[in-house]
C-alpha cells in the first residue's frame, strides 16, 4: 500500500506530484515552441501553483504575483525569488520537483527579471503574454487535480453547511463569514459572501456586514487550497418561506438543471449560455441572467473564463465548473467535474 503525503500535498504521492511537475513543464515548453520563444517567466500566483502541481508563492493573498517566479526554457526550471523567500521557497514548495532555486537580493529593484535575462540573454515571455495559451491548459484537470479538487470540494461544502446551519435569527452577516472562515483549516477565502433577509435580494454579490438575519441568510464561498478553487452557495430559511420565495428557488433550480444539463463534451460555453436563457425564459423570469454572470470554468481562479452569450470555449472532459444561476432573492452555486465517461461529478454536495 502505498503512503499518502500529509494535509499539504492532498490526495497524492511525492512521486505522482513530481510526475505531474514534469508533465507540466513539458506542456510549457510546447507552448514555447508554439510561439517560436526561448523562455517563460511566469509570476502569477495562478501559474505558480499550476506548474508546481500546488506550490504556494504568496506572501501577500491580494497580489496577482507571488514572490517567486518561474523561468523555463528548453533545458531548465529554475524558481527565481528574494533571498528572504529562497530557503522557504526550495523546502517547502519545491522539495524534489527538479526546480532549483536561485536567491536574488531583496533590495534590488526589478532583480528577478535581471537574473532571468542574465540567464536566458533575453526577455523571457510573460504570464500576460501566454495567458490565451495556458488558460486551455490550467483548465482541463488531470486525474491528479481532480482528486485534489474533490477533496477540496468535500472540506469546503462541509465547512459552508455547518456554519450556515448553526445560525440563528440574530446573527450578523460579519459573525457567519467568521464562522465559516474559522472552518476551513488549510483552506483559503478568496470570496466570502453573506447576506440576510432583504439583501438576498437586493444584491448579487453581497459582502458581509452588520445586518441581522431575521428571516433568511445566504453564505457564498470561493475556497482554494493548492492554488485549486471551488465554489459553492447555500441559503437558509429560519421559518417557512413565502410562496413567492418558494417559486423562485424552484424556478432556478430548474434554471440549474438545465444549465448542468447543457454542460457536454463538445459544446461550448455560449451553448450553455444559450440554454440557460432558454431556462430562465421557460420559468417565467425572461431576462433574469442578465443582472447577474452564470458562471463559467473553475481551476486556478476562481473562475478561468466566466461565460458569455456566443462563447466559443469548447468543453472538454476533465473541465471543472462552477454555474451559479440567481433570480432576485434565490441562488444555487455548486462545483462538478465533467468526467472522461460524459457523467457530471458534483464535489460540494448541494
Amino acid at each position: 500500500m502505498t503512503d499518502t503525503v500529509a494535509v499539504a500535498d492532498g490526495p497524492s504521492t511525492p512521486e505522482a506530484r513530481a510526475g505531474e511537475v514534469r508533465r507540466r513543464v513539458d506542456a510549457l515548453r510546447a507552448v514555447l515552441d508554439r510561439r517560436g520563444a526561448r523562455a517563460a517567466l511566469l509570476a502569477y500566483r495562478r501559474n505558480f501553483a499550476w506548474l508546481t502541481a500546488g506550490g504556494e508563492s504568496h506572501i501577500v493573498l491580494a497580489t496577482e504575483t507571488g514572490v517567486a517566479s518561474l523561468l523555463v526554457t528548453r533545458d531548465s526550471a529554475v524558481a527565481i525569488t528574494q533571498n528572504i523567500e529562497a530557503s522557504r521557497i526550495a523546502e517547502e514548495e519545491l522539495d524534489g520537483l527538479g526546480i532549483e532555486t536561485m536567491a536574488v537580493p531583496w533590495w534590488e529593484t526589478d532583480a528577478i527579471e535581471a537574473e532571468a535575462a542574465r540567464r536566458t540573454g533575453t526577455a523571457p515571455l510573460t504570464d500576460e503574454d501566454l495567458e490565451d495559451d495556458l488558460v486551455p491548459v490550467r483548465t482541463v484537470l488531470p486525474p491528479f487535480d481532480r482528486a485534489r479538487l474533490a477533496e477540496l470540494g468535500r472540506i469546503a461544502s462541509t465547512a459552508v453547511e455547518e456554519a450556515v446551519q448553526r445560525a440563528e435569527p440574530g446573527v450578523t452577516e460579519n459573525d457567519l463569514a467568521a464562522e465559516l472562515v474559522g472552518r476551513l483549516s488549510g483552506v483559503r477565502a478568496p470570496v466570502v459572501l453573506v447576506a440576510a433577509d432583504d439583501r438576498i435580494g437586493r444584491y448579487r454579490h453581497p459582502l458581509p456586514g452588520r445586518t441581522q438575519a431575521r428571516r433568511r441568510v445566504m453564505l457564498v464561498l470561493v475556497g482554494e487550497r493548492w492554488g485549486l478553487h471551488v465554489a459553492l452557495t447555500r441559503i437558509r430559511e429560519f421559518g417557512p418561506p413565502s410562496t413567492d420565495l418558494q417559486a423562485r428557488m424552484e424556478a432556478v433550480r430548474q434554471v440549474q438543471a438545465a444549465v448542468h444539463e447543457a454542460t457536454r463534451a463538445g459544446a461550448t460555453l455560449g451553448d450553455v449560455v444559450a440554454a440557460a436563457q432558454a431556462a430562465y425564459a421557460g420559468v417565467g423570469f425572461d431576462g433574469e441572467w442578465r443582472d447577474h454572470h452564470q458562471g463559467g470554468t473553475i481551476a486556478y481562479q476562481g473562475r478561468e473564463t466566466i461565460a458569455t452569450p456566443g462563447d466559443p470555449t469548447v468543453i472538454e472532459p476533465g473541465m471543472a465548473f462552477a454555474w451559479n444561476p440567481s433570480i432576485a432573492g434565490a441562488k444555487v452555486e455548486d462545483t462538478f467535474i465533467l468526467e472522461d465517461d460524459g457523467s457530471r461529478r458534483l464535489i460540494t454536495g448541494g
